[in-house]
């Protein structure tokens, strides 16, 4: 397929949208907006469309300055807000007026600033591995030997700073071989000076004070063997989120969109199924979203002290 690209704003970006929807059908078909975390592009989501595609069309972008879109000048603003605006102006631009958002850890709180800036284009919002807030310990570790990370990027560049960060982007327990280099290749599409922006942006931004706000179904998901900061972070989270399901995946640690999504689809159907109105509810009110707490598929582990 040749690539797709339209202008959104002040970007060149390029996308795709897959429909293998049946054609005769008189239902409009509902559209999957996946969107990828940190320096990453579409290609990291290429097995969902497959999954996805024979129920729902399935839009694929590569955010602001990484993969193949357009690169900004330097000194741009990259941040949150700003990638919210650009996924709601490429709607717009192909006519959709809602979708069920995805995305994975930056493009998780991509996700959340869209589900605040724009709750009238998100159906419902999945995140992966979604902090709120960035905090120290994410910092400290992508630092490697300089200040902070903006630093190590500039130092070794996007591609040899994602490998020697390797082993906390992907679950290595259950990475294929080859796995590291090709992600260090397509993250490495993106200039040092973009990267760095955008970190120093995300190392900043607090989702947290407008949580309760946000009324999208939101469904997140989180590798038991992940830090245990991540498991409290993500359950305030959820604490919080008027109508938000939290769920484990055992033995797995980070990388699961891109990993396992086989092992995540059918609870991504089970949400959707269960975003339905209860008898009586008034306008609205969702089942079972109306509640706090949602059991996980599996305990969180932490590993002993």
């Amino acid at each position: 397929m040749s690539k797709q690209f339209i202008q959104v704003g002040d970007i060149n970006m390029h996308y795709e949208l897959a429909d293998y929807t049946e054609p005769w059908s008189e239902a409009k078909p509902e559209t999957f907006l996946l969107h990828s975390g940190y320096c990453r592009n579409m290609e990291f989501w290429r097995k969902w469309v497959p999954l996805l595609g024979l129920n729902y069309r399935v839009l694929r972008i590569d955010p602001r300055g990484w993969g193949d879109t357009s690169k900004p000048a330097p000194g741009t603003k990259i941040s949150a807000e700003v990638m919210a605006a650009d996924a709601v102006k490429l709607l717009d631009a192909l006519d959709i007026d809602k979708v069920h958002f995805v995305g994975d850890s930056a493009g998780g709180v991509i996700g959340l600033k869209a589900a605040y800036d724009y709750p009238d284009r998100l159906a419902s919002l999945t995140l992966f591995n979604t902090a709120a807030t960035m905090g120290g310990e994410t910092t400290n570790t992508y630092a490697l030997d300089q200040a902070d990370q903006a630093a190590a990027i500039m130092k070794y560049g996007v591609e040899e700073w994602c490998m020697r960060t390797i082993k906390w982007r992907v679950d290595a327990e259950h990475s294929p071989p080859g796995i590291g280099p090709w992600i260090a290749r397509e993250m490495g599409k993106t200039p040092s000076y973009v990267a760095a922006a955008a970190f120093r942006d995300f190392s900043t931004a607090d989702m947290m004070p407008v949580l309760h706000e946000i009324n999208t179904p939101t469904l997140m998901f989180l590798g038991s063997k992940c830090t245990p900061r991540r498991h409290a972070h993500m359950a305030e989270m959820q604490r919080i989120m008027p109508a938000c399901r939290l769920v484990h995946i055992h033995g797995w640690e980070q990388g699961l969109h891109l990993l396992h999504p086989e092992g995540v689809i059918g609870h991504v159907h089970d949400f959707l199924r269960d975003m339905v109105q209860s008898p009586g509810a008034a306008e609205g009110t969702l089942w079972p979203f109306d509640g706090l707490t949602f059991p996980a598929t599996d305990p969180p582990v932490f590993p002993a002290s």
